[in-house]
């Protein structure tokens, strides 16, 4: 009893390391192997799923050649049908510590930064960081914001917060002096549109008075007289056309009448120039002042003479009748 009692603990003893280790007896199992960065908390003999659904369990973990990355085998189910651009993800299984490798489709998690295989049967694979590394981002957070705010505080020192509250009511009388500028642009702009109304009034009215005038004048374009006297004008024009052709031909005659009239005029200054040098009667009595004289006397008594005749006809004229 004592024997089988040992062998059967032998038996369960090496039957659950191998279970634990992922090795099975079963011969219809396939091996995957993934590539990561790091691995985190994940050991062999965890579980691998797809969708939820165990299908396998980490087998080895171990460093790759280089030591840039670490490969891990796993061995899962042989129907098992891997989906198009198959990545392994390590990630927490429950709240209790136990880690798992999660085999999804790069489009699933296309925000993670997988660790890219050199052999074209791997697997890329990402780590998602556990508490500690969370914990060492959230000590670095926490360091930054201590930094961001001792530099807050010495940015924001007393005389800075009253500087801004010097530009703060700064800002007020700018805003208020725009606001002033803008009422008296506005009030200025109401005058401009009030000027610009009249003179568009205006201008309506001159339009008004302009079609008025031209009404008129279309009136008095169709009235009888304006035809009547634009018919005489054209025979006006027609007529100056005609006078115009027949002086054509006068050119000879106008010279002829010229030469006359220079030829009269030639006689006049002669017959002016004797009259000045006192040749004739006529010249003698315009430079002899007595016979002027003498002849202005005959002239009276000629006239007192006739005056007499006329007054007295029959001391001057008998009229005998045999």
């Amino acid at each position: 009893m004592v024997g089988v009692v040992i062998l059967a603990s032998l038996i369960l003893v090496t039957f659950g390391t191998l279970w634990l280790q992922g090795v099975t007896l079963r011969a219809d199992e396939q091996e995957v192997t993934a590539v990561f960065n790091r691995v985190g908390l994940i050991k062999s003999g965890n579980a691998v799923k797809l969708r939820g659904v165990r299908i396998g369990r980490v087998r080895d973990i171990r460093v790759a050649e280089g030591g840039e990355l670490v490969e891990v085998s796993m061995r899962i189910q042989e129907d098992v049908e891997l989906p198009r651009e198959a990545v392994a993800i390590v990630a927490p299984e429950s709240l209790f510590g136990d880690w798992q490798l999660e085999i999804a489709s790069r489009d699933h998690f296309p925000e993670h930064r997988y660790a890219e295989p050199i052999e074209p049967d791997h697997l890329p694979g990402y780590s998602i960081p556990d508490i500690s590394q969370l914990t060492a981002t959230a000590d670095r957070i926490s360091a930054d914001i201590e930094v961001l705010t001792e530099r807050v505080g010495i940015a924001f020192s007393e005389e800075t917060a009253r500087n801004i509250a010097s530009l703060i009511e700064n800002v007020e009388n700018v805003t208020q002096r725009l606001s002033e500028l803008i009422s008296q642009q506005a009030d200025a702009f109401t005058g401009i549109t009030e000027d610009i109304q009249l003179v568009a009034e205006e201008v309506g009215y001159a339009a008004s008075g302009a079609r008025q005038s031209f009404e008129r004048i279309n009136e008095t374009l169709a009235r009888e007289e304006v035809a009547r006297t634009l018919e005489d004008m054209t025979e006006i024009t027609a007529n100056l056309k005609e006078l115009s052709r027949q002086m054509e031909g006068a050119p000879d005659d106008i010279r002829g009448m010229a030469a006359q009239a220079d030829s009269t005029f030639a006689r006049a200054n002669a017959i002016m120039a004797g009259l000045e040098a006192g040749e004739g009667t006529l010249g003698r009595l315009l430079e002899d002042p007595t016979m002027a004289q003498e002849m202005e006397g005959t002239l009276q008594e000629l006239q007192l003479l006739l005056v007499d005749i006329r007054e007295n006809p029959r001391r001057y004229l008998r009229l005998s009748i045999f």
